[in-house]
């Protein structure tokens, strides 16, 4: 009679919300990723360094020139593979990081629905992308998470699935985006301050980037952080609720 062996102990932990909060908070403030691709005719996996933004339901933006070679090669496979996450001060493999398996979609038309939108996300993090990105070769691109894996860093592994990442977005949410992120810049930029400051920021002038149902981006100069609202927003109305629920915080 054989024995049985021992069942192996998983290394992985099972997802919660917040590995969940903490995938989308790299992602939505990673400007930059490594961006995985296989090489036209030989099948080699090649990396390249491109520009990031995530759409408004967490699917990731790129903006890649249609010269490049690893635009050329997608066009041809367009299986692909990102690894985002800002290394900060100390051992980068003890921070967290964010890999993403998944396709890109073909190039998104400038007459296309979504294009304006594309645009509007990824330049509130990359500015200068207002300029070439009109160029006749560059194009936006939405990949198609398939699933993804977190490393949170030490013994915090997590393998994720699409809908760990990416949530479908009510088109009113979305449509309500920018005068949401208008009147909060314009009105309150004192309230995104002291948010901040509670949160132990010392630097001022924050204003919104991108704004999604569970959250939003920050930026000042060169820093970008995401605060998330207590309750996922269902509608375009619930934004004031969850800012002023927020604001509220800062009396406590």
């Amino acid at each position: 009679m054989t024995d049985t062996p021992p069942a192996v102990p998983s290394p992985y932990l099972d997802v919660d919300d917040d590995a969940r909060a903490l995938a989308r908070r790299i992602l939505r403030t990673s400007r930059h990723a490594a961006l995985g691709w296989l090489e036209l005719g030989t099948g080699a996996p090649m990396t390249s360094r491109v520009a990031l933004a995530a759409d408004f339901d967490g699917s990731p933006i790129l903006l890649l020139s249609q010269l490049s070679a690893h635009t050329r090669a997608l066009a041809t496979d367009s299986r692909l593979s990102l690894l985002a996450g800002e290394p900060r001060a100390g051992d980068p493999l003890q921070q967290p990081r964010l890999s993403i398996a998944g396709r890109v979609t073909p190039p998104v038309g400038r007459d296309a629905p979504e294009h304006e939108r594309l645009f509007r996300r990824f330049t509130a993090h990359h500015p200068a992308a207002a300029h070439y990105g009109e160029f006749a070769d560059f194009a936006f691109f939405r990949v198609e998470v398939a699933s993804a894996f977190l490393n949170g860093g030490f013994a915090r592994a997590y393998p994720l699935a699409r809908s760990d990442l990416v949530e479908g977005a009510a088109t009113e949410l979305a449509d309500a985006e920018p005068r949401v992120i208008e009147h909060m810049n314009a009105d309150h930029g004192d309230v995104l301050d002291r948010l901040m400051a509670k949160r132990g920021g010392v630097i001022t002038g924050w204003r919104i980037a991108t704004l999604d149902a569970r959250g939003f981006e920050l930026v000042a100069g060169s820093h970008v952080e995401r605060i998330e609202f207590a309750q996922a927003v269902e509608t375009g109305a619930g934004f004031r609720a969850a800012f002023v629920a927020l604001a509220r915080t800062l009396a406590n």
